[in-house]
């Protein structure tokens, strides 16, 4: 299981179109100055963020590149580069071979949304006055993307053509980042790349953290053609920080590229959102999802059916359930939670403690709304297999006891208890357990 700092654009599970775009724009010179990467917890788009940042940074090195590239669309023909001697791209106007129009034939536009900016409308420049008209070249040896601008970040133009083996070690030793009192990173070893997440145990990102912001994108690249600024958590900048940073995203340097993420978009600020370009990343297919769990994590069909659907397509949940190795304590908690059942309320306490040892909170609460929830559809649906999730544990799912009615209102218990674990101060694992487990009169 990689950390999410070690992902590439080939590495990342699924988000086939979001993995395509950046190399395609960055090829056409039309990368925008700030995406916004949308979706659920865990569905990846911290890794996302980090490929894309090793890509750009990539950009433009004379130093050597490492054998990664983007994934070409299905379908498309790769073209064999032509290595001629006139310098030009070996790509031709694609990346990925053919034509650059067709790429997303099949794929609506991410950034055709009517109440933003258009931050791709192409702008032509002609030669200065002061050039002669006879040094001018025909208009079909000109270089069209060094012609023709955008009004983005790439105005420098460097196409993505791999990554280079030193930027990726730089941004991988970089992060998890140590932090000082005034929360500025202690082991940023690269320095056209910074991170601002919440840090020293806040609910978001403060206006602090935002205003050194501003002294590091006044100060040019110094190793690359890019500055890049990761900010992850931007659904939690505060209104102050918001104020400070909306000054830099009207008007930001030619070098710099912002990449944000937020697991819900209607909570990043209007003033922040309408000036980035959102990239959602929805869930994963079940079966694709099933698939990469086991060819990469060896796992067998019915524990990576589990842990998919215990993810909800989520590929970075997936793959924390199976580091925690939560599927081999699900029985653990299962047959404390049976218990009840079998023996009453006077092992009510007995339950709690053993649930509470297989694991954190959120997990067993978690684990024990999707027994619930199986129990609950066999006695509904008997004999509808392929609609449980605890499948491959037929003797605790089918166990006898409680009543749908009960059933349904110990899930409302469950999810009420999980919302409370939003709250700073949360009280006794054993006590919360207790609650849910309670039957109400």
């Amino acid at each position: 299981m990689l950390e999410p700092q070690k992902h590439t654009l080939d590495t990342i599970w699924g988000h086939e179109a979001a993995r395509r775009l950046v190399p395609r724009l960055m090829g056409q010179g039309r990368l925008p100055h700030a995406l916004l990467l949308t979706g659920p917890d865990g569905v990846g788009k911290r890794s996302l963020a980090f490929a894309i940042a090793k890509a750009i940074l990539s950009a433009g090195r004379p130093s050597s590149v490492a054998k990664l590239t983007a994934p070409a669309p299905a379908g498309a023909k790769r073209r064999v580069p032509d290595e001629s001697a006139d310098g030009g791209d070996a790509f031709g106007d694609d990346l990925f071979g053919g034509s650059s129009e067709d790429i997303f034939a099949d794929e609506p536009d991410l950034f055709a949304a009517a109440d933003e900016p258009d931050l791709f409308a192409e702008q032509t420049t002609d030669a200065p006055p002061s050039q002669p008209v006879e040094s001018q070249a025909p208009p079909a040896e000109r270089e069209p993307l060094a012609a023709e601008p955008a009004r983005s970040s790439a105005a420098l133009h460097r196409p993505f053509v791999g990554y280079d083996e030193r930027v990726c070690r730089l941004v991988e030793t970089a992060y998890p980042a140590e932090y000082d009192k005034d929360g500025r990173a202690k082991n940023a070893v690269f320095m056209d790349l910074t991170i601002i997440e919440p840090i020293g145990g806040r609910r978001g990102i403060v206006v602090d953290q935002i205003r050194s912001l501003q002294d590091i994108a006044r100060t040019a690249p110094i190793e690359g053609a890019y500055r890049v600024v990761l900010i992850f958590g931007a659904d939690s900048i505060t209104q102050e920080g918001g104020n400070s940073i909306l000054k830099l995203l009207e008007e930001p340097p030619p070098y710099l590229v912002m990449i944000l993420t937020a697991d819900l978009a209607h909570r990043v600020l209007p003033t922040i959102r309408s000036r980035c370009s959102t990239v959602p990343l929805a869930p994963l297919d079940q079966e694709k999802l099933l698939g990469h769990l086991v060819e990469n994590e060896k796992l067998s069909r019915e524990l990576a059916s589990v842990a998919g659907s215990l993810s909800e397509g989520r590929p970075g949940v997936a793959l924390s359930i199976v580091g925690t190795d939560l599927l081999n304590k699900r029985r653990q908690v299962f047959e404390a939670r049976l218990q009840l059942d079998r023996f009453g309320w006077c092992a009510l306490a007995a339950a709690a403690a053993r649930i509470n040892a297989a694991g954190k909170l959120d997990q067993n609460l978690w684990l024990m709304l999707s027994f619930c929830r199986d129990r609950l559809v066999n006695a509904l649906a008997p004999g509808q297999d392929k609609l449980l999730v605890h499948r491959d544990l037929p003797d605790l799912v089918g166990a006898k006891g409680s009543s749908p009615e009960e059933l349904d209102l110990e899930a409302d218990r469950i999810i009420d208890a999980y919302a409370r674990l939003q709250h700073p101060f949360v009280p006794n694992s054993r006590a919360v357990l207790q609650q849910v487990l309670w039957k109400e009169a």
